[in-house]
């Protein structure tokens, strides 16, 4: 239960009665979540002993075990948000408080651009540390310990693989290269990344101008060859043209159609007419 946000939301005087009694009889470990974030008009400039002061002043000693408090590690764009509102993140003097264990744990989240408690990691934060308290009753053989002990451990996988995910996605969004390549550079190259980077830029400008200039003589040159093909079949057909309109020359005489025709024409000539 996150007490704080009991505090927070509930006026004191109308808890249920009972509740404070029933919690400290209790035999379970006692866990207080604290609040990330200041409310305004309520906790206003609150840390977190004061959260826990005004819990035990209203609740009595003895309601809260372990404290779970988160490493404040967000994105000021988020905070200034919040402080625009009058609220801001919770101040962590723990060394303030006696007699209260303290775990700080990772557990916020943005969600739909507000700060809140991630539950699954929250759920994981008091699963490892009732399996703590059970490892030092020597219960690792008790059906309760084994349960949670693969619950937490599939929780961790999980939330393993979604920093991954979360990681790689932010990585593609800014446009970053690969984390392992990052480490991997040396000095030499993480002070003169700009100029590297500049270098291969014009690197490769040259390269398609040189591509580019390419492309043209390749495409002058077929252009030069497809105007001689022209000119060439033109030519050709030009040549054939004339050869087919050139006239046949005159198939040569024998001597024996050379007298036959001479006799036809004497044939038929006025001379024969005379003599007749």
């Amino acid at each position: 239960m996150d007490l704080g946000s009991l505090y927070t939301n509930v006026i004191p005087p109308l808890l249920i009665n009972g509740v404070t009694k029933a919690i400290k009889e209790s035999t379970a470990i006692k866990v207080y979540v604290s609040n990330i974030m200041t409310e305004p008009g309520q906790t206003d400039n609150y840390t977190v002993s004061e959260h826990i002061n005004a819990i035990i002043e209203h609740c009595g000693i003895g309601v809260i075990d372990y404290c779970i408090y988160d490493t404040g590690e967000i994105v000021p764009e988020f905070i200034k948000k919040y402080n625009m509102e009058g609220q801001d993140l919770v101040e962590q003097d723990v060394d303030k408080v006696k007699g209260i264990k303290f775990l700080q744990r990772n557990l916020s989240m943005i969600k739909d651009e507000l700060i809140r408690h991630d539950p699954s990691l929250v759920a994981s934060s008091i699963i490892e540390l009732i399996c703590d308290d059970l490892r030092y009753q020597d219960k690792q053989n008790d059906p309760q310990y084994l349960m949670l002990s693969n619950k937490l451990r599939e929780e961790k996988r999980i939330n393993k693989i979604k920093k991954k995910t979360a990681k790689k996605d932010k990585k593609i969004r800014n446009g970053k290269k690969d984390e392992k390549v990052l480490k991997s550079k040396s000095k030499f190259s993480t002070k003169y990344s700009d100029r590297i980077a500049s270098i291969r830029e014009a690197d490769k400008k040259a390269e398609a101008k040189s591509k580019q200039r390419e492309k043209k003589g390749r495409t002058r040159t077929k252009t030069k060859k497809d105007v001689k093909n022209k000119e060439t079949t033109t030519n050709r057909k030009t040549q054939e043209r004339k050869t087919t309109t050139r006239k046949t020359p005159a198939k040569k005489k024998t001597p024996q159609e050379i007298r036959e025709e001479m006799l036809k024409q004497l044939e038929n000539s006025k001379l024969k007419d005379k003599n007749n």
